[in-house]
């Protein structure tokens, strides 16, 4: 009985060392597991605060985008208007230019009637000077004959009886 007693307790012993051993490599695995859990827990937590980061840098975003295309077409809006007011002004420019080359040719054409006139009016003041001059002349040949007869006609009349 002893001998099965030392048998059994041996076995016992063998099996309780076993069980030891294995328990303490489940505990070591259970710690193992338990840190890599908390390890996974940790990178959760930071996997959605980046998360929340990055919907938050979305949002951010996404209103920049919807500012900027608002922008955008508020500076489209300007160009185009520009646009028609650059063509306006280029009309107007092309309209003043033509009517300053109208203006122009007019002016040249008022310039050369008026010098025309004026040759004329030179060459009628020296024909009205050179007539003025021969009715001068032929004033003063008439008056010098009248003052002639008029003392012929004295020394007639105080020559002849009463």
């Amino acid at each position: 009985v002893e001998k099965d007693y030392a048998y059994l307790k041996e076995i016992c012993d063998h099996q309780a060392e076993q069980l030891s051993r294995t328990s303490l490599k489940l505990q070591e695995k259970a710690s193992a597991s338990d840190a890599e859990i908390k390890d996974m827990k940790e990178t959760i937590f930071e996997l959605e605060d980046q998360v929340e980061q990055h919907r938050a840098v979305k949002l951010h975003n996404n209103q920049l985008i919807s500012e900027l295309e608002s922008n955008v077409i508020k500076l489209e809006e300007q160009k185009s208007d520009l646009e028609r007011q650059l063509k306006a002004l280029t009309k107007q420019i092309k309209e003043e230019t033509e009517e300053w080359r109208r203006f122009q040719a007019d002016l040249q054409t008022a310039v050369v009637v008026a010098n025309d006139i004026k040759c004329e009016a030179q060459q009628e003041l020296r024909t009205v000077k050179r007539r003025l001059l021969e009715e001068e002349e032929k004033n003063a040949r008439l008056q010098k004959e009248l003052g002639d007869m008029q003392g012929h006609s004295r020394l007639v009349a105080s020559a002849s009886p009463p």
